[in-house]
């Protein structure tokens, strides 16, 4: 599991369109780039990869930039990084169980418990949860017995 400034750079990106966008107007990428700090043409390759996962859609004209294509409390942030290509494997073996010279080696399951751990972590944290509460913590913290 290798988290890049791929998946960092689309999630940000998203959370600025919605907060620029307020749902309904086009925010255009170099709005975003700007109060980002993205490189345009880096955005703009991001952009592409989330315009074709169906997560947002162009609008061309003077006017133009992009806008949701479904409400962002509906776009989670592994979709988004599922579309920007985010490697979220943990295992060695991309789970196909063949680590170890062709054998399941003995922490897979331990790598594979922890793509689930965090696949469902990340399905469960949409666009709108980062731009409504920035500051409340999205993991609930558990008591550590002693």
């Amino acid at each position: 599991m290798n988290f890049t400034t791929k998946s960092r750079y689309a999630v940000n990106a998203l959370a600025d369109l919605q907060y620029l966008s307020n749902y309904e107007s086009p925010v255009s990428l170099k709005d975003i780039a700007v109060r980002q700090g993205i490189d345009l043409t880096y955005l703009e390759q991001l952009f592409r990869k989330l315009r074709i996962a169906g997560i947002v859609k162009s609008v061309r004209g003077r006017n133009g930039g992009y806008i949701y294509a479904s409400h962002p409390k509906e776009i989670s942030i592994k979709h988004i990084m599922d579309a920007v290509e985010e490697n979220l494997d943990a295992t060695n073996c991309a789970g196909t169980s063949s680590c170890h010279a062709g054998q399941q080696c003995n922490s897979h399951k331990l790598w594979d418990d922890l793509n689930s751990v965090v696949d469902e972590f990340l399905s469960e944290i949409s666009i709108t949860d980062l731009v409504e509460k920035p500051r409340s913590p999205h993991i609930p913290l558990k008591e550590i017995k002693s």
